[in-house]
């Protein structure tokens, strides 16, 4: 286990390094760090340190320490002490007068003046002297825990803070926020007169979390473990590196081959100094509140003051007195508007540390007597029955327990919260009487879950061993075969579904009715579909609105092949219907529905999929969050981020098999065509034949391999006869299957027109066809008109219609555009209309930039054979310096380094660059590695033309 280097507090090290900076001009001042233990206050003053030390400046730095009767000025000593060990003292007859108070600190010095009341004065003149003298630009003096120096080191701080800023003296201390009275109100009195800055050292974010994790460990950490460092650390670096060590000890954390690992279950592990300090403080209170915190304990990280009153039979005015004492020892904080918290989970768990199994089990039963006193049946919140689930298994109630875990489970279904269900289920499972009723009934919602998650397999298994335990009760195995009805539609065994539809036939006709809608939707019968999902959502208006949500979906896939808009509205529908009815799994499905339309934009984006997929992951919809990586591959495809596109698939391919999902021989396909635009055919071609081998619908074998493999890769490259040839196979089969989805309709339209002369039938089969209002394919068709235009000797035209299709569009401009572009190009420079030359350059820079080559060749010349003059290079190469070329530093590269050494953060940078902020963190990664820096702050160095040195 490691000791890591500050990953994180880029503003703090910022402002910090502001500090420095003004040393070179004689500029100094006083900088105070505050913030809780362990936050990180002292790694930020030592990184530093370390920075001035690289810069040449001199370096002095003490701590004071806790002790009932402190010594006098103990932090400056220990500096000066530690510095004379290696330095001399300058001789400088400006500083010789101060030696003698000097030698207060350093016996060394020479004879020790004689104290006087100006001494604190004279020792910070002394050192602000020192500071002028020393060779070096300057002297940096940190002092460590403020909060526990004597009355003599505060008064040496704030004079040293109100004379620092005309010499080369910084001067930084940390210190505890509310330790110390005195040196809290020193900073703040400091602090208004302009005589210090104050950096708030705050918990670190998740992400910095991450990366401490990361340093402690030398390699990436689990994501398990990364999950629960943040749950559990509040954001404090010093909790991290304990609890990596704790879990390395404990035989939990495991390292193979440079690879960490687990190997056991995470506990809920308190770090031991953290418990030591919060046993402290609650030796500090009285017993009441001793009571009291350990009674909130156990209601969770924030608890209600009034029911800990209920169950300890104490008086408002005592709660109070209690909760002021927890208060004043930092254990616990107000929670608007009118509740309390443990300041983090730790805290909490701290708490319940301490306390002995028969105190616990006594304390859940009478919180949960109070809780169920302030309840009815009617009117038991969805909270509630975790809580009094929870308080009762604490206190051996078994079969009270379980009923409200099966309640607790019920709750968090109809909310589409799949992932707390499961738990809820499992919790339930546990504590059941086999053979009762209550596990039968746990055992069904169990089966509804799984179907709802997409896990076929599960799903399968727990409802056919159901459904022959419950043939004599006809209800509930319709109720369950229903269930499973839709975990076979899930993995797409159509015939399978359709009789299990027809055995539970008038059960629930507006369920049947939307089962069956989307059975007709696996079948490409989107008419049917249509008129199902209609009837159900007649049926039930807005009184079940998990149907209602499911029928707008299925209406809105059944219109997405013919109408885009149509299509939209449907998904926008019964996504404010979910997000009105706080369904969360319909939610992120009707998002991700909209996102699946953000596909066939021009300018495509992935935020609308990325929000959805992280929903579904959220509520353990994983079937759903397996095919949102489907969708976000293509997103990436259209950028060549092939890296990213690749680890998406590859994710999706991984869960698809595992849940046996019909879509896996989709996902072969399209990591087939990533594979393709690297130029890896063998790889293309390897997955195409996986892909034939599985289950797969005809129309998308007949359409999807012409039609989106390899014309899509014939197109990346320039190969537009080969690209022309392949989308033509596709439409063959399209005629057959026009609910088949195909958003190269356009290319197709638009190839026939630049390639073959004419086009004209094949221009009026897409305006007329399918999917016509859908972006990808309208501007494609506006390229193909103004070609036939121009072609026609229509130059105004022919103009006008390409302007039309050219209006602004915000966002980075996909590659396929540039093949669009690049096709009326050459078209307008033979025709003799627009003003090609500069759409030549535009495109060849832009196919320069994506490392498409072979294209770029193809657009030379092109450029050539119309007469105009070829760059060597194109402008996305020329701008990059010639420092970066070497480090294999790419233009879209080169400009995230510009808007990293402006400060910007990924998000920032995202928004400014119209890229996600996944690809900015790939991009920051790889600047990082080829120039070999070991945070991002030390990229701006190459930004000059020469590079770092």
């Amino acid at each position: 286990m490691r000791s890591p280097v500050l990953v994180s507090r880029t503003a703090e090290r910022a402002r910090l390094r502001s500090a420095l900076d003004g040393l070179r001009d004689g500029r100094g001042g006083l900088w105070v760090l505050r913030g809780d233990p362990g936050v990180g206050k002292s790694r930020l003053a030592t990184a530093l340190a370390a920075d001035a030390a690289d810069q040449g400046l001199e370096v002095l730095s003490g701590r004071a320490v806790p002790s009932g009767t402190p010594t006098p000025l103990r932090p400056l000593s220990e500096a000066l002490l530690a510095w004379l060990r290696t330095h001399e003292v300058p001789d400088d007859r400006l500083l010789a007068p101060y030696l003698p108070t000097l030698a207060r600190l350093a016996p060394q010095l020479g004879p020790v003046a004689a104290d006087g009341v100006s001494s604190v004065m004279l020792l910070g003149e002394g050192i602000l002297r020192l500071a002028q003298t020393v060779p070096a630009p300057g002297m940096v003096l940190v002092i460590e825990d403020l909060h526990w120096a004597d009355p003599e080191t505060l008064a040496l701080v704030e004079y040293l803070g109100d004379n620092a800023r005309a010499v080369p003296l910084v001067v930084v201390v940390t210190s505890r926020l509310h330790e110390s009275p005195a040196a809290s109100e020193l900073v703040l009195e400091l602090e208004r007169r302009r005589s210090a800055e104050t950096v708030d050292v705050l918990p670190m974010a998740d992400d910095e979390v991450t990366a401490v994790a990361g340093a402690c460990l030398g390699a990436e950490p689990p994501v398990e473990v990364v999950g629960w460092l943040q749950r559990y650390c509040a954001g404090y670096p010093l909790l991290v590196e304990e609890m990596l060590a704790d879990l390395h000890d404990a035989g939990v954390l495991a390292e193979q081959d440079g690879v960490w690992g687990l190997a056991g279950p995470l506990p809920v592990m308190v770090p031991r100094p953290f418990a030591r300090s919060v046993e402290g403080r609650l030796a500090e209170v009285g017993p009441a509140a001793r009571e009291v915190a350990t009674a909130a304990a156990m209601l969770g990280p924030e608890f209600d003051w009034r029911l800990v009153a209920a169950a300890l039979e104490l008086s408002d005015s005592a709660v109070a007195e209690a909760l002021r004492e927890l208060r004043d020892q930092r254990l616990v904080v107000a929670a608007p508007p009118d509740g309390f918290a443990f300041r983090h989970a730790l805290t909490r768990e701290a708490v319940l540390t301490g306390l002995l199994a028969p105190e616990r089990s006594r304390l859940a039963g009478l919180l949960a007597a109070a809780l169920a006193d302030r309840t009815t049946d009617q009117a038991v919140a969805a909270e509630d029955h975790h809580q009094l689930a929870e308080l009762f298994e604490a206190a051996g109630d078994d079969t009270r327990a379980a009923e409200l875990w099966l309640a607790t489970a019920r709750d968090a279904i109809d909310r589409g919260a799949l992932v707390s269900a499961g738990e809820a289920i499992r919790r339930a499972l546990r504590r059941c009487p086999p053979g009762s009723g209550l596990e039968s009934r746990a055992r069904e919602a169990e089966v509804e879950v799984h179907a709802l998650a997409g896990d076929v397999p599960r799903a399968l298994a727990a409802g056919e061993r159901l459904a022959a335990e419950l043939v004599a009760e006809p209800g509930r195995l319709a109720a369950v075969r229903l269930r499973l009805a839709r975990a076979l539609l899930a993995g797409g065994q159509w015939d399978e579904a359709d009789a299990m539809l027809a055995s539970v036939a008038g059960h629930d006709p507006a369920q049947e009715d939307v089962l069956a809608a989307r059975l007709a939707l696996g079948r490409e019968d989107d008419v049917a579909a249509a008129e199902r999902a209609s009837a159900a959502l007649a049926a039930v208006g807005e009184d079940r609105p998990e149907i209602a949500c499911e029928a707008w979906e299925v209406l809105g896939r059944a219109a997405r092949a013919r109408d885009f808009v149509a299509a939209e509205d449907a998904f926008e529908s019964g996504y404010r219907l979910a997000e009105a009815q706080d369904l969360p799994l319909w939610r992120c499905r009707l998002l991700a529905a909209l996102g699946s339309l953000d596909l066939a934009a021009r300018r495509p984006t992935e935020d609308r999929l990325v929000a959805a997929r992280r929903a579904a992951l959220d509520v353990g919809a994983i079937a759903t969050a397996a095919r949102i990586e489907i969708e976000l591959n293509l997103v990436r495809v259209r950028y060549l981020e092939l890296d990213e596109a690749l680890a998406a698939v590859d994710n999706a391919i991984a869960m698809m098999d595992r849940l046996r999902l019909p879509d896996l021989a989709t996902a072969y396909l399209l990591r087939a065509a990533t594979h393709g635009l690297a130029g890896r055919d063998e790889a293309m071609e390897a997955d195409v034949a996986v892909a034939g081998g599985l289950p797969m619908d005809e129309a998308l074998r007949a359409v999807g391999v012409p039609g989106h493999i390899r014309s899509f890769v014939a197109l990346a490259h320039g190969r537009y006869d080969e690209a022309r040839a392949q989308l033509a196979t596709a439409m063959e089969y399209h005629r057959r299957s026009p609910s088949m989805p195909f958003s190269l309709r356009g290319f197709w339209a638009l190839l026939e027109t630049a390639l073959t002369g004419d086009g004209a039938a094949a221009r009026e089969e897409v305006r007329t066809g399918p999917q016509a209002n859908s972006p990808h394919n309208s501007f494609a068709l506006r390229y193909a008109d103004a070609i036939a235009r121009g072609r026609a000797g229509d130059a105004a035209e022919a103009e006008r219609v390409f302007a039309d299709a050219e209006w602004g569009l915000p966002g980075r401009e996909p590659w396929p555009e540039l093949h669009a572009r690049l096709l009326v190009a050459t078209a307008a420079a033979r025709d003799g209309w627009g003003t090609p030359e500069p759409w030549f350059r535009h495109c060849l820079d832009g196919l320069v930039g994506y490392g498409l080559t072979e294209a770029a060749s193809g657009c030379r010349v092109a450029m050539r054979d119309a007469g105009f003059a070829v760059p060597r290079k194109a402008a996305g190469a020329q701008r990059v310096p010639v420092h970066l070329q070497r480090l294999g530093i790419t233009a879209r590269e080169h400009d995230v380094l510009e808007l990293v050494a402006e400060g910007l953060q990924n998000k920032q940078i995202a928004d400014r660059l119209y890229l996600s902020v996944r690809t900015v963190e790939t991009h920051v990664g790889r600047l990082l590695q080829r120039t070999g820096c070991g945070e991002r702050g030390e990229l701006a160095a190459y930004v000059d033309d020469r590079g770092p040195g």
